[in-house]
């Protein structure tokens, strides 16, 4: 029996802003392996290896037979993607399943890639058909909706029983090579290239702790610039963001480490706060995690605002109706929405997610610097959430704000 799976990658974008008169300035914070058929299955990639650089686009994947078809229906393939969906579908092929985002996003960083929203597809079992593959993972493609170039790593087994996956990520902001080793105090330059029209982009920093920091940053005729230096030993992370259409959101992220050695696998995190609770509703959870996640670092407690859960559940609904992910979706950014609500704040931002459970959410909110660049902000009072659950996945909104 054959097993789909949709693998609904914890996906998010913030944006962070304040208003011209506000006292503080402003800020804006996702290759078939078949072997012939009397062959062995290739051995899986050693999980220890980190690539030296992270950069893109990686070279296209060498894809025959039904990984090369359903590589077709993406814009190009890419040979780091190709490297992980092989991860994933050794993992498979084997009884066990897809791992989570955190997982992913680390497996994609190792195998020297900057991309952001990936989803992943699956098809385990015995007895693959090709068209009848090819055919699913076309319509699964055809219900996500587009932004940037597509590209895509498949990769299948084969044994007692036969995986697929499908790794897709839409690209839009290629890196150059930047090394993901460094020592403390090293100066780093950052260089990435917009592949869809940008009004300003960003680079941000995040270390082993306390919050992210902005680095300053040029972006002119869609390439944005940056130099860095660690400042103490350990993992760091450097997040691009972009104004897009659709508003902020991350479009590049690198993993770099400064005196250590990248870890030899990925080892989960979990977030300050993180707690899975099922007895109360997810927007409460939330609630006591964002202000668990601050009391860490010091900073008071966000009180919850009924007209901002107003804000948030509207955009949370939003969202899951047109099944995007973004600040604007057509009728205004959060600033818009908070005018069109008679609101006045002298700053605000906004957190959205789409996640499996409340908890993956903010673990993976807290894991991006530009998340929780308003997460941290000691300058928020207040913090309005909103989610709506649907076939197993969670929309999520959270609107942060300052009181005049």
């Amino acid at each position: 029996m054959l097993r789909a799976q949709v693998l609904l990658l914890a996906t998010l974008a913030s944006i962070s802003c304040t208003p011209r008169q506000a006292p503080f300035a402003h800020r804006d914070p996702t290759f078939e392996t078949q072997p012939a058929p009397d062959a062995a299955v290739p051995p899986a990639p050693d999980d220890s290896v980190f690539a030296d650089v992270i950069t893109s686009p990686q070279p296209p994947a060498s894809m025959e037979g039904l990984a090369g078809k359903v590589m077709q229906l993406c814009d190009e393939s890419d040979a780091a993607l190709a490297e992980v969906a092989l991860k994933l579908a050794h993992r498979l092929q084997q009884g066990g399943a897809i791992p989570d985002t955190a997982e992913i996003a680390y497996e994609i960083r190792a195998a020297g890639a900057p991309y952001v929203w990936p989803r992943a597809w699956s098809l385990s079992g015995g007895g693959i058909d090709d068209a009848s593959a090819t055919k699913r993972a076309a319509a699964w493609l055809g219900g996500i909706a587009k932004l940037g170039t597509r590209r895509c790593g498949a990769a299948r087994v084969r044994g007692e029983s036969e995986a697929l996956v499908l790794l897709l990520s839409d690209v839009v902001a290629d890196l150059s090579p930047l090394a993901s080793r460094a020592r403390t105090g090293q100066w780093l330059s950052f260089s990435a290239k917009l592949l869809v029209p940008a009004t300003d982009a960003k680079l941000v920093l995040l270390g082993p702790r306390g919050a992210p920091k902005p680095v300053p940053t040029q972006f002119d005729r869609g390439i944005a610039r940056a130099r860095f230096a660690a400042s103490e030993p350990g993992p760091w992370t450097a997040q691009l963001l972009a104004d897009l259409d659709v508003g902020p959101r991350p479009v590049a992220e690198a993993m770099f480490f400064a005196d250590v050695a990248p870890p030899a696998a990925y080892a989960p995190h979990p977030a300050p706060g993180e707690l899975s609770d099922a007895s109360t509703d997810p927007e409460a959870q939330l609630l006591r995690m964002v202000n668990a996640a601050r009391m860490s670092e010091r900073i008071s407690p966000l009180s919850r605002s009924k007209d901002l859960d107003a804000i948030a559940q509207a955009h949370a609904s939003a969202m899951h109706e047109k099944k995007v992910l973004a600040h604007d979706l057509g009728a205004g950014g959060l600033a818009a929405r908070i005018q069109t609500a008679g609101l006045h704040f002298t700053g605000y931002g906004e957190n959205i997610a789409r996640a499996q459970s409340p908890a993956r959410a903010h673990r993976v909110i807290w894991a991006s610097p530009s998340h929780r660049s308003n997460v941290v902000d000691p300058r928020y009072t207040q913090i309005g959430i909103g989610v709506v659950e649907a076939a197993g996945t969670l929309w999520v909104c959270e609107v942060f704000a300052t009181q005049r």
